[in-house]
């Protein structure tokens, strides 16, 4: 957050309407580097262009009637136990902050940090939670909005895992992405990336300010409709582990969902009393509750082998494969291909999971391209960053009839709502593709207010009766087989 790169001429001029808080604990006009007044800086020629700059460009432009207070107290090289309440980094950030809330109202908090504690990923998430929390008590604000950058991941870093989580694990928290950023050396980006960073940060910050504003709000009135969310994780494999999915879906105004495995203990069978127990389980709500089955990558050797494991899995109630996951391969690995053409054979949809270091894809994603090609009779469900490259998903839509879109997960709403006219154009074009989900789970289910907001997204968009019934339950019935609801619209629904 200190920044490293170097301050592009493009980047010299103060921001029109954004003020920095100096050392003498007064606004003057921002400009680079923005961490000249922190009080635990390294040297002031060390501090250069930060994600700082872009992302209050990006605030500033998303809203020409404010003005923005930037509070900058980096460190470059720090590790997050620096950070921790009693100490010298902690008390000067508070003690500054305090001083800026005497005149404005301190709205988030942006983070960046983690390259020190590179080694350490599976103790980082617990570390950053309690950071969060402890400064969040501190200045008065359980909920205030934070949002968490990822390090560079070349090569991967498992820390960007552990930080991607936290949405997860924090109410009122986000993440700003490092995926396709580049760097100047081993850890810090470059201008560009700096930039593109900054306004990653912005977006997820708005996103953050958009569901504390609808949180205060009344909720707005919207039709009752019976959804089908195809995209729900749960612990099938424990006893009594989908009870908790039933009580959900009645407060939720869910009538049916499809639950995906991951590879968890619980949410995955891996041997036999596990299986029982799934299966019985399911059994229990037949009808409301379908599953689908997942083969990981290199888990089977050939595509006879994988068709065998997946005629089983059919036979005992799988209506589709996924989360597929392809850690750490590209999209169209041959590993995956392996998979893809074994439930092209056996007729199991695929819903395929997209991040930088999952089924990974270029700018243009072809090699996702290639596969909806190589494999026609097989239909693929995209899901999450797939969605980031928008122009390109929606002409992949256009091209294939092999191709759904899944709704579900943070990553939606957040692309979508940067341009609410055009989402609803997207949704109107695309209304035989898309299906409605959630992304909740174990982690979610008994929260409340939901840290999903899908409901009050799509119905923002006033998008026609016969477009919402396709998208909130019709879509999933006919991909699936299953019959179709006589009434559209009913009185059993609620958000």
């Amino acid at each position: 957050m200190a920044g490293r790169a170097p301050v592009r001429e493009d980047t010299t001029q103060p921001l029109d309407r954004c003020y920095l808080l100096n050392a003498a604990g007064e606004w003057e006009p921002a400009k680079n580097p923005l961490n000249a007044y922190s009080t635990i800086r390294k040297g002031l020629g060390m501090q250069k262009l930060g994600p700082g700059y872009g992302f209050a460009k990006t605030m500033l432009q998303h809203n020409k009637d404010v003005r923005i207070g930037l509070v900058v107290n980096a460190r470059g090289g720090s590790s997050i136990e620096q950070w921790e309440k009693g100490g010298k980094f902690y008390q000067d950030l508070l003690a500054r902050a305090k001083v800026a809330a005497k005149s404005g109202t301190i709205k988030g908090i942006v983070w960046h940090q983690g390259e020190s504690n590179s080694q350490q990923a599976d103790e980082y998430l617990a570390k950053l939670k309690k950071f969060i929390t402890d400064l969040r008590t501190d200045l008065g604000d359980e909920s205030l909005p934070f949002v968490a950058g990822q390090i560079t991941n070349k090569p991967p870093e498992p820390i960007n895992d552990e930080i991607a989580k936290l949405p997860r694990e924090l109410k009122a928290t986000a993440v700003a992405s490092s995926q396709d950023l580049k760097t100047i050396d081993r850890w810090h980006f470059d201008a560009d990336s700096q930039l593109t960073l900054g306004e990653r940060y912005a977006e997820q910050m708005l996103e953050l300010l958009r569901q504390q504003k609808k949180a205060d709000s009344p909720a707005a009135p919207v039709k009752p409709i019976r959804y089908i969310d195809v995209h729900v994780h749960a612990y099938p494999c424990r006893e009594g582990g989908l009870d908790i999915v039933s009580d959900w879906m009645k407060r939720r105004g869910i009538d049916r969902v499809v639950i995906s495995p991951l590879n968890h203990k619980g949410s995955r069978d891996y041997n036999d009393d596990d299986r029982r127990m799934m299966l019985a389980n399911f059994a229990k709500y037949r009808g409301r509750m379908d599953r689908m089955c997942i083969i990981d990558p290199g888990e089977v050797a050939t595509v006879d082998e994988a068709v065998a494991i997946l005629k089983k899995e059919v036979a005992d109630g799988a209506i589709a494969f996924g989360e597929h996951y392809g850690v750490g391969l590209m999209f169209d690995d041959p590993q995956n291909l392996l998979l893809y053409e074994a439930c092209e054979q056996v007729g199991l949809p695929v819903m395929f999971h997209i991040d930088q270091h999952r089924n990974k894809v270029e700018p243009g994603m072809e090699r996702v391209k290639n596969v909806l090609k190589k494999f026609p009779r097989c239909n693929l469900i995209a899901h999450a960053y797939w969605w980031r490259q928008l122009r390109d998903a929606d002409r992949q839509l256009s091209e294939f009839p092999n191709l759904y879109a899944d709704l579900s997960g943070h990553v939606v709403p957040s692309i979508l709502q940067r341009d609410p006219d055009f989402a609803r154009v997207f949704c109107i074009r695309h209304q035989d593709k898309l299906l409605f989900g959630t992304d909740e789970g174990w982690w979610s289910f008994n929260q409340d207010p939901s840290p999903f907001d899908h409901y009050r997204f799509f119905e923002s968009l006033h998008l026609p009766d016969e477009v919402r019934y396709k998208i909130y339950r019709g879509n999933a019935e006919k991909l699936f087989g299953w019959e179709t609801s006589t009434e559209p619209v009913t009185e059993t629904g609620q958000q």
